[in-house]
């Protein structure tokens, strides 16, 4: 399975009491599809990406689309056979150049907030 995208704490991180209700994907990322003990509910994954793609920036709708897409091959690869893994990964591809642009975002936010209350300070 992949790796987390940089930047993205780990699962039991404390980091998560907040940044879970801005960076859901990232949330549902790093809890639940990186677990290998979670039982990978696709039906329910590609509603969850549905949802999320209705309100996603315009820039990111393909990655939405390439997320769903991957979602409905990995459902239909036997759990078993040895492409199983390798079809999660490209689940997993597509959710983490999402998460890998919410984090370059974020920080973009936060430094131009930061700027912002430093212009106003001087």
């Amino acid at each position: 399975m992949k790796e987390l995208p940089r930047g993205l704490p780990p699962a039991n991180s404390r980091k998560w009491h907040s940044r879970r209700w801005w960076d859901q994907l990232g949330y549902l990322r790093a809890r639940s599809l990186a677990n290998p003990n979670w039982s990978r509910d696709v039906p329910w994954l590609i509603k969850w990406f549905r949802r999320e793609r209705s309100t996603a920036l315009p820039e990111d709708l393909a990655l939405y689309d390439r997320a769903i897409t991957a979602a409905q091959d990995y459902a239909r690869t036997p759990v078993d056979s040895a492409e199983a893994e390798r079809a999660w990964d490209r689940v997993l591809e597509p959710v983490d150049e999402l998460l890998t642009r919410r984090q370059a975002r974020h920080l973009d936010d936060v430094r131009r907030a930061q700027a912002e209350r430093g212009d106003l300070s001087t």
